[in-house]
């Protein structure tokens, strides 16, 4: 089996480490670096780069593909699964699950972009459009001093976080050193859990990773720190 994914940096791994767990495959990392982050393109430039990934992942024999992006999936998804011709699967901000826990608040961090669609009553709305940069130089206290920044205005208003972004799923540990007594949803798990049903678990086995850019340059070895 081989599973594509595609995200614009290192939230891919958050998505590679879940389904790893079950299913032995060749995984092929697609990371569109070159519109980095999703999350400050227009939904031209998302949609030319996300169409060329998909075709891309498909010349390379992938049985189905994973948007690892909140961003990406929340946005294009609907329009991206007219043009795949193997089974495109997509993530998506956790918020209604999220609000099964809660009779307070549901903070949702994420960008802007992704924000703007979210419509639940309960919602509060975080926005962190400079994480998926800060994240990228894996500096945690440089982590959790933005998420600090960010949530302060909120504290007291929510019991519940669901993490809206891939990269964040990352640093899901760092949400946690700020709000220790919320509990956090990532955005990936209900994906994962489809997959799981769908397909027979082989976590028995060996799995290889590649991990290519934009322009399909192999750049497995610049990401070894994720998965070493």
């Amino acid at each position: 089996m081989t599973i594509g994914l595609i995200d614009d940096g290192i939230g891919v791994f958050s998505m590679y480490y879940k389904l790893k767990q079950s299913f032995s495959a060749n995984y092929i990392c697609k990371i569109c670096d070159g519109v980095f982050p999703f999350g400050k393109q227009n939904y031209g430039t998302l949609y030319y780069a996300a169409s060329k990934a998909i075709q891309d992942l498909t010349k390379l024999n992938c049985d189905f593909i994973v948007i690892s992006s909140v961003t990406l999936s929340m946005l294009l998804y609907k329009k991206l699964s007219y043009i795949s011709s193997v089974p495109l699967y997509s993530s998506e901000a956790p918020v209604l699950h999220a609000s099964a826990y809660t009779a307070s608040g549901v903070l949702v961090a994420g960008d802007s972009a992704v924000l703007k669609r979210l419509q639940e009553p309960n919602v509060i709305a975080c926005a962190m459009d400079e994480f998926p940069l800060i994240a990228e130089e894996c500096n945690e206290r440089a982590i959790v001093e933005y998420i600090t920044e960010r949530v302060s205005e909120h504290i007291g208003s929510f019991d519940c976080i669901a993490l809206a972004s891939s990269s964040m799923n990352m640093f899901k540990h760092c949400f946690s050193r700020v709000c220790p007594n919320a509990q956090i949803f990532d955005s990936l798990e209900g994906v994962a859990r489809r997959i799981r049903k769908k397909y027979k678990k082989t976590a028995k086995e060996e799995s290889s990773l590649t991990v290519l850019n934009q322009n399909n340059e192999d750049i497995t070895k610049k990401y070894s720190v994720f998965y070493e």
